[in-house]
């Protein structure tokens, strides 16, 4: 009987191809599954610049201005023009465009304000930090420095922090400490820390806690180091009212307000003596520069 000097061979050889044959599936169903996610989710993103283009913006260009007029007549201004002189008009999210920038300033916008992100080391007007591995290759936002240059005629140039990173700070810094000392530049931010970060780096800037809320608000009054970091606060106009605004004032901090677009509520932050209104309607823009 002849013996098959070969099997063992076969058989070892075998015992490893079946584990082998295994990981391959394993393998190409995992690629089957990733490349059916990559499908789904560039299908996601096509259907979303399709279906919700203004939306879709945000993450290409940055939020887009909303700037409107709306005209309202006399009988609804309540004070003399000295008095609307008095307050600062502020075009809100103007810096998201050049041609927004500019149509804010013919109006008679005493600030330009710029929301402004990181992208790749260098700053970008944009309300919301583009998406991670998309955002740098498809982003098509001004830069900071474009709106800056654009923004010369207005008295004020106001930048609205919407992040904290080290690296982004570092770069926020780096641009205020290169500026010509041509207007004022205000810095806003929600951080207590970047707040005080850039009041050590470059002091010269004028710096607004951001406030959104009353929780926002409460945490100042019982932080004394933050009061003495800032030089006021930008606030959502429906939280502001005569105990805001006199507890600001009694600390000698400003308060502007956002966003406010009819006439009416005008009319009663003024009474409250607040010293800026952020504003998408040119109207008002133009109200609030009438010399004082």
């Amino acid at each position: 009987m002849a013996v098959d000097h070969a099997a063992p061979d076969r058989r070892r050889a075998d015992a490893w191809r079946a584990p082998l044959r295994r990981a391959v599936g394993i393998l190409r169903v995992a690629i089957a599954v990733v490349a059916c996610l990559v499908i789904a989710g560039s299908l996601t993103v096509l259907g979303k610049l399709i279906i919700d283009p203004d939306g879709s913006e945000e993450y290409t260009v940055g939020r887009r201005p909303t700037l409107f007029y709306r005209v309202f007549d006399n009988a609804q201004r309540m004070y003399l023009d000295t008095t609307y002189g008095e307050v600062m008009g502020s075009a809100h999210n103007s810096g998201g465009s050049v041609e927004a920038t500019l149509e804010a300033i013919i109006f008679g916008a005493d600030v330009i304000e710029a929301d402004v992100v990181e992208i790749d080391g260098q700053l970008y007007t944009a309300h919301t930090p583009p998406l991670p591995i998309i955002g740098p290759r498809f982003f098509r936002g001004p830069t900071l420095e474009r709106i800056w240059t654009a923004s010369y005629r207005a008295d004020a140039f106001k930048l609205d922090l919407k992040e904290t990173s080290p690296d982004y700070v570092d770069l926020v810094v780096e641009f205020l400490t290169t500026r010509p000392i041509d207007r004022d530049i205000i810095v806003a931010s929600r951080s207590p820390e970047v707040l005080a970060t850039i009041r050590d780096r470059a002091p010269g800037t004028i710096l607004l806690l951001s406030v959104p809320d009353v929780d926002t608000f409460t945490r100042l009054q019982g932080d004394v180091q933050l009061q003495r970091t800032i030089d006021g606060v930008t606030a959502r106009e429906s939280i502001i009212d005569a105990e805001m605004t006199a507890w600001l004032n009694e600390r000698d901090l400003i308060l502007f307000a956002w966003t406010v677009n009819d006439i009416e509520r005008v009319n009663e932050l003024i009474g409250l003596g607040v010293d800026g209104i952020t504003t998408d309607n040119l109207a008002i823009l133009t109200l609030l520069d009438e010399p004082s």
